[in-house]
């Protein structure tokens, strides 16, 4: 059985659902899920989220990792896996955090820009670490990171467009986070599952090309 960072390294994207109501999950997921994501994260500051990660991983339990984002507290950590998160992704290190996550044999995937920051996490015992804002400074920033941090494990993510993160790849992230590009509020509240799967498949394509 695949490791949640073993899914991600060979997903290479990690859909990002934020604010998707819980009555229009399933279609969002299967959207993605036909599109070819096959790793997905439900942000914490959703309302229902907890159900949501809940509902979803149960329905794609062996077929896609489910996740919890803006993981920001130890209770978060705790309420995620309990539902069935099976990785935690935060917007900053917390070594709280990362602790409480490992202790329950979770992937802690906390978020981080500068190199400080970035060996804070790895110390801690972070296995990947968000690189966020990853577009403020964009795809050669990153290059340039890991010529010295050359074993940190980067998920590139912060405004990530397909033709930007086939770019995020070739420079050496692991994988994207795509989260509004992928899934538009406009495309949900309107039922557009259609223009989802369509970005989703367009989001593997660019990132196909660039291996």
């Amino acid at each position: 059985m695949l490791t949640v960072k073993q899914q991600i390294e060979m997903s290479k994207v990690v859909a990002i659902l934020r604010n998707v109501p819980l009555d229009r999950l399933p279609r969002v997921m299967e959207a993605l899920y036909d599109g070819g994501i096959r790793v997905a994260e439900i942000t914490l500051n959703s309302e229902y989220a907890l159900d949501g990660i809940r509902v979803m991983r149960k329905t794609y339990e062996g077929r896609m990792a489910i996740g919890a984002g803006t993981v920001v507290s130890k209770e978060n950590v705790n309420q995620a896996i309990d539902a069935g998160a099976e990785f935690l992704i935060s917007p900053h290190v917390d070594e709280r955090i990362i602790d409480a996550a490992l202790s329950r044999s979770s992937t802690p995937i906390p978020g981080a820009l500068t190199p400080t920051e970035i060996l804070r996490a790895t110390a801690a015992g972070a296995p990947l670490v968000k690189l966020f804002p990853c577009t403020t400074f964009g795809p050669g920033y990153m290059k340039e990171l890991l010529a010295p941090l050359n074993n940190v494990k980067f998920i590139a993510v912060g405004g990530v467009t397909a033709p930007l993160a086939a770019s995020y790849i070739q420079a050496g992230a692991i994988a994207v986070g795509a989260g509004s590009g992928l899934v538009s509020h406009a495309d949900v509240m309107t039922h557009n599952y259609t223009a989802i799967t369509s970005n989703a498949r367009e989001l593997v394509r660019h990132i196909e090309s660039s291996d």
